[in-house]
């Protein structure tokens, strides 16, 4: 069997186990869940947050109730006008929360609280256009003319981002890609981390050692969790559109089908490059207490490598440093997402980042190989990086010759510190 095969076998032993543990629903079903209510509940509380209502005291002009209401809908706001015939009703009203503002007698605004200046923009307006309908009417001016001379000039809202042709909402598409991408790749690097602490402390991993070099299987649980992981976002992405289309909520930055492709190619990157580095490191300790003290510069090299690129890339995308920093493999899946979100690189740009990745994740690969192989069979002790890297490689046990699929039940050696046991 060739070792693109043991790889794919090993890659579906760790979806087929993974997707059935409970953590892994739980965890699943919880990040649906939230992500679901941080899109539902903002956009409830902006429906409510649309909707005004408004209390008149007598006298008013009859014209006035009709014209708040067209006032609220020419700015996106439902106002629901009430009539009071004493000002004391209202003014209960008003303390009751019953309604947001009370007009009096058309000349003075009554609140419960802070002023909304909102809907006072919205209710002084109308009492305006009102006032100037009777004073024309008054003078004799024909109605039509005046609603040619009232006739509202419509200005267009631009909003500016950092970089010319760009928005805030392209801005915020990036933002939220890159951390994205920074969750995914430490959500799925540590599950590999701990895959591999567990299997080493349970031993399970000297029986697949019998059947497959150390570096495959190393292979195989990056492939097979990262294709789980890639499963659940777009799991995620999904349930997080259907409520986007159902609660109809706006706000939603738009982005094009060929950043999301580079997004998610930049993630398969990103994770493949730090997972093997979680899977190198894991292999060091015995005991799942001391997982993350091994993998503990991982985490602080990605959060270096992500302020650094967000900090650049969104003050300047364009600059030589932003560019540097796309193109070096280590920042390059925080950096290049954005830069491509914002349409600051040249064509050439991702292919060759993407093509330094590559080579690195190849470099990292039989680094990390190294490194596994050397330390996955050792026990005790967590083992120094540096005691794993020169230290003579094991043999794996070697699997019985009269019974098929049985492992060998011969003891493995075991080292530390790169010296074989006193037994040998």
């Amino acid at each position: 069997m060739n070792g693109v095969r043991q790889a794919w076998l090993v890659a579906l032993r760790e979806i087929r186990e993974r997707s059935r543990s409970r953590s892994f629903r739980a965890g699943l079903i919880v990040m649906l869940v939230v992500v679901i209510a941080m899109i539902v509940v903002p956009a409830n509380l902006d429906a409510d947050r649309g909707a005004r209502d408004v209390g008149m005291t007598s006298p008013v002009p009859s014209a006035l109730a009709s014209a708040v209401v067209a006032q609220g809908e020419a700015v996106g706001l439902t106002v629901h006008v009430h009539r009071y015939g004493d000002v004391a009703v209202g003014e209960q009203a008003v303390r009751a929360d019953t309604v947001d503002v009370l007009l009096v007698d058309t000349q003075r605004l009554e609140w419960p609280g802070r002023v909304d200046e909102q809907l006072r923009a919205v209710v002084t307006g109308a009492v305006q256009l009102v006032a100037v309908q009777e004073r024309a009417a008054a003078a004799g001016i024909d109605p039509g003319d005046l609603r040619a001379m009232l006739v509202p000039v419509p200005v267009e809202d631009v909003e500016l981002g950092l970089v010319a042709g760009r928005g805030p909402g392209d801005e915020l598409a990036a933002i939220v890609m890159t951390a994205l991408l920074l969750m995914a790749i430490v959500i799925y690097g540590n599950l590999v981390l701990t895959g591999v602490v567990e299997e080493k402390s349970s031993r399970v991993v000297e029986v697949l050692l019998a059947r497959i070099p150390a570096r495959v299987l190393l292979a195989g649980k990056v492939i097979g969790i990262g294709l789980l992981g890639l499963a659940q976002f777009v799991l995620t992405a999904a349930a997080a559109l259907v409520a986007t289309l159902v609660v109809d909520s706006a706000d939603i930055p738009a982005v094009s089908a060929g950043v999301l492709t580079w997004a998610v190619v930049w993630f398969v990157l990103g994770y493949a490059l730090y997972a093997m580095a979680y899977g190198a490191l894991g292999s060091l300790a015995s005991r799942t207490e001391d997982a993350q003290s091994v993998a503990g510069p991982i985490g602080y090299v990605l959060i270096a490598c992500f302020w650094g690129s967000f900090l650049t890339v969104s003050g300047d995308p364009d600059g030589l440093w932003s560019r540097l920093l796309s193109l070096f493999p280590v920042t390059a899946p925080f950096a290049m997402p954005g830069r491509i979100a914002l349409g600051s690189v040249s064509w050439w740009e991702p292919l060759l980042a993407v093509a330094l990745t590559v080579v690195a994740i190849a470099w990292l690969v039989a680094l990390a190989g190294r490194v596994y192989t050397n330390a996955v069979l050792h026990s005790g002790s967590t083992l120094r990086l540096r005691d794993a890297w020169h230290s003579e490689q094991l043999q794996p046990p070697v699997a019985s010759a009269t019974t098929a699929g049985e492992p060998s039940t011969e003891k493995p050696h075991e080292f530390s510190g790169g010296r074989r046991s006193s037994g040998e």
